[in-house]
C-alpha cells in the first residue's frame, strides 16, 4: 500500500467531503488520535482506502493508505477537495521543519540501534511496568531507566546561524552533548534544535554553547528549553 499525508487544520474538513465510510465503520468526525478506519474515496462503490489519523507534522492530520494503483486518483480527489483550502504539497525539508518544531524523534538522527529508548525520549513505547511482558533486554532497560545518563532536549539559540546535526555541546571546555537534528523556525522565528545531553546539564535554562569548526574556536550560545518547541501540550493534533 501507498499513502497520502494529508496534514493541516483543514485536513478534517478537506477529507470530510470524500470519505465515505459504511455504517460500521468509524467516521472522519469520529476518528480518534492514533486510530484508523477502512472507507471509500468517492462513495460507497469509490476507492477503497484506510484512513488513519496519524502524522508527522505536529497538526491534525491524517494518513490515506490506498492500493498503488489507486494512488493517482486519491491524490486528485484530495487535491481538488482541499483546493477551497489552500491545499498544497511539501516536500522533505519542509516536514522535517515541522517535525523538529513539534519534537518528533527520527531514525537516524535522534535514535537508532545504539540508543536505549530512554535516551531517544521513546521510553513511554517500553512496557517494563507490565508484569506479563517480556523481552530480550528487559533488565539492562530498568537499570538504564533508573541510572540515565543522557537525555533528549531542546536548544534555543541565541544568533542567526543555524546548528547541524553532530556539532557538539559544550559547557565550558567539557562537552556535554551533541545536536541531532536542527532548524530555523519560521513559525516561531527562532534558531531550533534537539539535543541529545547528559543529564546532569539537562535542567531547562541552562546556558550551553554549541561548538562549530573544530568546536572550540567558534561557538554558538544556547539555552536548554521545553520542547516540544511548538504546541507542547498537543493540542492542535488532539483537535
Amino acid at each position: 500500500m501507498q499513502n497520502v499525508a494529508v496534514q493541516g487544520p483543514k485536513s478534517r474538513d478537506t477529507l470530510r467531503k470524500i470519505i465515505w465510510t459504511a455504517k460500521t465503520q468509524t467516521t472522519v468526525d469520529e476518528l480518534k488520535w492514533f486510530r484508523f478506519t477502512f472507507a471509500r474515496i468517492g462513495g460507497e462503490f469509490g476507492i477503497p482506502i484506510m484512513l488513519s489519523r496519524t502524522g508527522y507534522s505536529g497538526e491534525l492530520g491524517y494518513e490515506v493508505f490506498a492500493h498503488p494503483d489507486d494512488c493517482e486518483a486519491v491524490w486528485d480527489a484530495i487535491s481538488e477537495a482541499g483546493e477551497e483550502f489552500g491545499i498544497c504539497p511539501v516536500g522533505l525539508n519542509a516536514l522535517d521543519m515541522l517535525r523538529i518544531e513539534a519534537g518528533l524523534i527520527f531514525a537516524g538522527y535522534e535514535f537508532c540501534d545504539q540508543t536505549d529508548p530512554f535516551e531517544a525520549g521513546i521510553g513511554f513505547a517500553v512496557p517494563l511496568k507490565t508484569k506479563e511482558e517480556d523481552f530480550s533486554g528487559k533488565e539492562a532497560l530498568i537499570l538504564r531507566k533508573n541510572s540515565p545518563q543522557r537525555t533528549l532536549v531542546g536548544l534555543e539559540l541565541a544568533k542567526n546561524e543555524v546548528a547541524t546535526p553532530g556539532d557538539g555541546v559544550y559547557i565550558g571546555k567539557q562537552q556535554v552533548g551533541h545536536i541531532t537534528s536542527a532548524t530555523r523556525s519560521p513559525i516561531l522565528k527562532k534558531n531550533i534544535a534537539l539535543c541529545r545531553i547528559t543529564t546532569t546539564a539537562s535542567e531547562i535554562g541552562t546556558a550551553v554553547e554549541v561548538g562549530k569548526l573544530d568546536g572550540h574556536h567558534k561557538r554558538l550560545e544556547a539555552t536548554v528549553v521545553r520542547f516540544p518547541f511548538y504546541d507542547p501540550e498537543k493540542t492542535r493534533v488532539r483537535m
